[in-house]
């Protein structure tokens, strides 16, 4: 069974990751959120703090958000937005 979704981290200045990932981990508003495949809708506030996600590889990988950002998961596609660091 074919546990992946796609997930896009964007930032002003670039893509940061694009592919599919098993799980992520990402620092929100209300605290840090956990995302795996097929997770209800939602928009989030984020916050600084780290990101984490697992690749289909099964390699984990981690990104640090300085600034805010926005989360959004829709039908197994997963976009974050980046905003400029404060």
């Amino acid at each position: 069974m074919d546990k992946l979704f796609d997930l896009t981290i964007i930032s002003p200045d670039e893509v940061v990751f694009e592919g599919k990932a098993s799980s992520l981990v990402a620092p929100c508003a209300l605290g840090y959120l956990g995302v795996l495949k097929d997770h209800a809708p939602l928009i989030a506030n984020m916050k600084s703090g780290k990101i984490t996600l697992k690749e289909a590889s099964g390699e984990t990988k981690a990104f640090y958000c300085k600034g805010k950002g926005l989360l959004e998961v829709l039908k197994n596609n997963v976009t974050i937005i980046l905003s400029q660091d404060e």
